[in-house]
């Protein structure tokens, strides 16, 4: 009976601790305002950047963005979300505003997730996004 009762009340403990140290991941208790962050130009010359705007502690608005050196953003760029879409199944058109979603509706970083046939975006995406919201917390 008494090693029952040990057994369950570790069990207990142990359920706690993974409630708590699960929900802790989280970017919770961010400092309002607008964070943003800025790679370094990739061997194409394309520069990442992004937006995060907190309201009442909460990732509210994510704007990502890749520029050419020239200033042509990828998502205006036809031609090249043409090619990457035939090419990888996917284009900036596509993945942006999906890894943007991700992150507002996930409210973690870590949680984000890589969208297929756009692995550098989406670690750059993360790797910026980490950046920006140093300052928030």
């Amino acid at each position: 009976m008494k090693s029952r009762r040990i057994v369950s009340l570790l069990a207990v403990a142990a359920l706690a601790t993974t409630v708590f140290v699960g929900c802790g991941s989280k970017e919770a208790g961010l400092k309002d305002g607008t964070y943003t962050a800025q790679g370094q130009p990739d061997d194409k010359g394309n520069t990442a950047s992004i937006e995060i705007e907190v309201k009442d502690g909460k990732i509210a608005t994510v704007k990502y963005d890749e520029v050419s050196s020239e200033g042509v953003s990828k998502l205006d760029n036809e031609e090249y979300n043409t090619k990457m879409k035939s090419v990888s199944g996917t284009n900036p058109i596509e993945a942006f505003p999906a890894l943007e979603k991700s992150l507002v509706e996930k409210q973690d970083v870590a949680s984000v997730d890589t969208v297929t046939g756009a692995t550098s975006t989406s670690n750059n995406f993360k790797t910026l996004a980490e950046e920006a919201l140093k300052s928030a917390k």
